[in-house]
């Protein structure tokens, strides 16, 4: 039982800045300061890379999440597919409940700069638990719309910033 999230935003810029600058764990936390809490790779340079894992501590429909996850697959700067278990804690932390999660995030080239998509998914237990805690998912905490949110807020936010840092760098240039 899967529940996805479809994202994706034109960005002004090359993809190499976009990734450098996506992958940074204080810019990922900063894309979503409401939800994102901190993030931490497992690697020496802490930086995302196949094989590393990582520990993200986020909010998603209001609801407080550990996930835990693992990269894959990277072929740096246009792709990287990672999954991982997504512990969220109800009733104040008495009630947890765990959730496979995976995404793929995409850098694809286009004529005015680059398209980043971020495609998340969420599969709930094929059980009576896993179709009850979907349905409080669906139904209760609007869940798809905040999964969508959740990831469309990263994209504006990276957006935003590495063109930011783009028209700077260009000023300079001409400035010279």
């Amino acid at each position: 039982m899967f529940i996805t999230a479809q994202t994706s935003i034109d960005i002004e810029a090359r993809a190499q800045a976009v990734w450098d600058f996506s992958s940074q764990p204080a810019n990922w936390t900063a894309s979503n300061p409401t939800e994102h809490f901190g993030l931490r790779f497992s690697s020496p340079d802490n930086l995302p890379h196949e094989g590393v894992e990582f520990d993200q501590r986020e909010s998603v429909a209001g609801v407080v999440a550990d996930l835990h996850g693992r990269f894959h697959f990277m072929d740096r700067p246009h792709l990287a597919f990672w999954s991982g278990v997504a512990t969220y804690r109800l009733a104040g932390g008495l009630l947890r409940v765990r959730v496979p999660e995976g995404g793929v995030m995409r850098l694809e080239e286009t004529e005015h700069g680059v398209r980043m998509a971020h495609d998340v998914f969420m599969q709930f237990p094929d059980s009576l638990w896993g179709a009850l805690c979907r349905w409080f998912f669906e139904k209760r905490l609007d869940g798809p719309r905040a999964v969508y949110e959740h990831s469309y807020r990263e994209l504006v936010f990276f957006k935003e910033r590495v063109e930011q840092m783009s028209a700077s760098s260009t000023e300079s240039i001409d400035a010279s």
